[in-house]
């Protein structure tokens, strides 16, 4: 995901001091891509924490990452996917579309992973006790998902739909355990609450929200992100479901690859006991 599509999901809560940034980020990239952090800082009239800072919120591990990107960047714009049905619409046509849409939607969110964020999560995951996952309506399914999986390589995991049973729950939460927790909004309050008890217990959090300053992103230890690009009648919630899975399926195969045969033969011994049913 290029640095102007960062820019652009998240302009609107930039304060009026970030967008002069962003805005100079966007006018002056060859420039941004040869500079250090303190050159530029000089020329912006700021200071380097401030461009590091700046980095982060756009979601990339720091100065470096963001000027990598403007290096390798490839344009890919995520369509609007109701922006392409016409009134009727054709089967061939409908299969069509959403494979164009899924594959912009991978592309956008590949280019959002951070690689020691995956890392950090990772050894979060395999020295947790217990891993709590946490989402509401559609991110609930992402942590069914992602809980089937963790739990085939014998990672105990708890997940309950209900909120308020998922609160009673963290109760048991201790120091070193993992709370996964999905909100796209980055602002669902049973989310928000529950991270905050988690963070009261001492316990990592990893979130997977859409990119910005959301409460999410500011409570939680490790951020993932997807794409902002949800809509008023909620076809983007089609991306967010796709991207958080992505996301997870690429965390869950770091973590099968950590200690592969080991996991293999779990795999296996999990795979003949249920077809026993």
């Amino acid at each position: 995901m290029s640095l102007q599509s960062r820019i652009q999901d998240v302009y609107p809560e930039f304060t009026q001091s970030e967008k002069q940034l962003a805005d100079y980020f966007l006018n002056h990239l060859q420039e941004v891509s040869t500079s250090s952090a303190k050159d530029l800082a000089e020329k912006v009239g700021t200071s380097a924490p401030t461009i590091v800072r700046f980095s982060r919120t756009l979601g990339y591990s720091g100065f470096p990452a963001l000027k990598m990107d403007i290096l390798m960047s490839e344009k890919s714009d995520v369509m609007d996917l109701t922006q392409e049905l016409t009134e009727n619409e054709t089967v061939a046509r409908l299969v069509s579309t959403m494979y164009s849409h899924r594959l912009a939607t991978l592309d956008h969110v590949r280019g959002l992973i951070d690689e020691a964020t995956t890392e950090k999560a990772v050894a979060a995951l395999c020295k947790a006790n217990t891993v709590y996952l946490c989402g509401i309506g559609g991110s609930s399914i992402v942590c069914q998902d992602f809980q089937q999986k963790l739990s085939r390589i014998g990672i105990r995991t708890i997940h309950v739909q209900d909120a308020h049973v998922m609160m009673t729950m963290m109760t048991g939460i201790q120091e070193g355990d993992v709370l996964v927790a999905v909100s796209y909004s980055g602002e669902t309050k049973e989310v928000i609450e529950t991270v905050r008890i988690a963070k009261e217990k001492n316990a990592t959090v990893l979130s997977i929200s859409q990119l910005g300053k959301t409460s999410l992103n500011r409570l939680s230890d490790l951020q993932f992100y997807v794409p902002s690009e949800e809509n008023t009648i909620r076809a983007g919630a089609i991306s967010s479901r796709d991207s958080s899975l992505f996301i997870c399926d690429t965390i869950y195969l770091s973590l099968v690859s950590c200690h592969l045969e080991e996991n293999r033969r779990v795999l296996q011994q999990t795979r003949k006991w249920t077809s026993r049913l």
